[in-house]
């Protein structure tokens, strides 16, 4: 198996990138088109854990409306093959202030 082939990489950067733009603005459109609308889907976040697109989309609708910027620190892409790959990061908010 190849890890980290250049082109897969690329095709998962930018999505990547689209996401947490979109989770920087509460792009809630955009969010929402991140993720697979499927009662099997699984998100995990810092706050709590989403079990189905609905419970997802719901839990993007009762997020504060704050700034929740963050900057992130060692984000690692990871893949394997062309069909699956990870991306870790570690984050630091930077303002967590009332619009």
């Amino acid at each position: 198996m190849e890890i980290n082939l250049p082109d897969v990489v690329v095709e998962v950067t930018a999505p990547f990138q689209c996401y947490e733009k979109a989770l920087n603005a509460n792009d809630i459109e955009v969010l929402d088109s991140c993720f697979w609308r499927d009662p099997r889907v699984i998100r995990y976040s810092l706050t709590d854990n989403a079990y189905g697109f609905e419970a997802v989309h719901a839990s993007r609708l009762a997020r504060p409306k704050s700034d929740l910027r963050r900057q992130l620190k060692n984000t690692v892409i990871t893949t394997f093959g062309r069909d699956v790959a990870t991306v870790d990061e570690a984050r630091k908010i930077l303002c967590l202030s009332a619009r």
